[in-house]
């Protein structure tokens, strides 16, 4: 594993990385007022999906703030070649964290929480869109993963993946919910013939 004073620096790294992310990201956009057709899952999955994706962003802030309760505790976990591991991590997860910047800025004010079709609602093909459906929720899968992979942490770990679950489960309820007449019918279902759900396609349909 990484030694302590090495894992403060770059935990104070992720957060200001994760701090300007968030300001990147604030923009405003004209709010989504009214919509056509709504799937959201209860609300009670609605909270834990924000709270399981975020949370764990804040580990590095915590690790800043009290090192010593952050990393290399019991909830520390090490595997052979362990530092490999962490790069690796860090690598996902700014990968993801660079996913989710770039579909934010496809989306516009269409990024929301909601799984919903607003009534002005348009089909977003461009971007990391155009090979991917679900780029936010990709980005967020590799958010966790990374940041568990970063700190070795048993409970960041769990998290991640909860939220791989979760985005899966979103992801086909926006899916049934786009491809219904109340969404974008057909032209959805030819849209998801030709990407992948998290990943592009290898081969084009």
């Amino acid at each position: 594993m990484f030694p302590p004073d090495v894992m403060w620096y770059l935990a104070f790294g992720m957060a200001a990385t994760t701090v300007a992310s968030l300001f990147a990201l604030s923009r405003r956009h004209e709010p989504l007022k009214q919509f056509r057709a709504t799937d959201n899952p209860p609300q009670v999955l609605q909270v834990a999906w924000a709270l399981l994706f975020l949370a764990p962003q804040s580990y590095s802030f915590f690790t800043v703030v009290a090192p010593r309760i952050a990393y290399g505790t019991v909830l520390t976990f090490s595997v052979p070649l362990d530092e490999v591991l962490q790069v690796a991590g860090l690598g996902i997860w700014a990968a993801g964290g660079l996913l989710v910047l770039w579909a934010g800025r496809a989306l516009g004010r269409f990024m929301t929480i909601q799984i919903a079709v607003a009534s002005d609602h348009e089909l977003i093909t461009i971007g990391p869109y155009a090979r991917v459906r679900h780029p936010t929720y990709a980005g967020a899968m590799f958010l966790t993963l990374g940041v568990a992979l970063v700190f070795l942490n048993v409970l960041l770990l769990a998290a991640a993946v909860i939220v791989i679950v979760l985005a899966n489960y979103r992801a086909r309820k926006e899916e049934r919910l786009l491809a219904s007449p109340e969404g974008f019918g057909a032209k959805y279902r030819q849209y998801m013939a030709r990407t992948g759900r998290f990943l592009p396609r290898l081969r084009r349909a």
